[in-house]
């Protein structure tokens, strides 16, 4: 999904209820590289539970998820994915999740981001609270959030970006940590008109 995509998604506070599901992305991304479609994975999940969802209706949750990062993907950067070191392959993961949730892009772009161009590379929970003042002065949506909800994206947000080893935490302090990107992803990522997404990494 192009940035013009992602801009008219509706904000949403999907990412409460959403795991990071970095291994059961994995397990999609193989199934699809062996030559199976949507369907037929779904199907599998179904019938076999392959991502060991804990019930019938969370693993359909999953699935779907799953899929729909993996499909927002640029076909080109989803073949890579085999290929590629796990560091990058939770890179990818994570721009799925930026491609399909145009808040937490947002989250990224302004925070995240924000934070390595700035060099101050400190991460505290006043960063995540100032962003969605923010949001909710733009946004009547998200001025409509009430406080617990800010308060389960403000921690899904921490755990898909611990996850992905884009924080690092140590003791009583959590720092930015910019990642090292597979040069070919990185290229790719230039030719497919994600640069935007690509921004947020490279901090520029």
């Amino acid at each position: 999904m192009s940035i013009n995509g992602v801009n008219k998604l509706k904000y949403s506070a999907g990412a409460v209820s959403k795991g990071f599901w970095f291994q059961e992305f994995k397990k999609y991304n193989t199934l699809i590289s062996e030559g199976l479609k949507d369907a037929e994975i779904k199907k599998m999940q179904e019938e076999k539970n392959i991502l060991l969802a804990p019930s019938a209706d969370y693993g359909k949750k999953m699935i779907n998820e799953v899929s729909k990062r993996i499909r927002a993907l640029p076909k080109e950067i989803s073949i890579m994915f085999i290929s590629l070191p796990v560091s990058d392959q939770k890179i990818l993961n994570i721009l799925g999740i930026m491609m399909t949730d145009r808040l937490f892009f947002e989250y990224m772009y302004e925070v995240y981001r924000g934070k390595i161009i700035t060099g101050n590379l400190q991460f505290d929970n006043s960063d995540t609270r100032i962003f969605f003042k923010n949001k909710s002065e733009q946004s009547e949506k998200v001025a409509n959030f009430t406080s617990q909800t800010k308060k389960r994206l403000a921690g899904a947000y921490r755990t898909y970006l611990k996850e992905a080893n884009l924080i690092v935490e140590d003791n009583n302090s959590v720092t930015i940590k910019k990642p090292i990107l597979d040069i070919n992803l990185e290229n790719e990522m230039k030719n497919k008109g994600l640069y935007p997404y690509l921004r947020v990494f490279l901090g520029e």
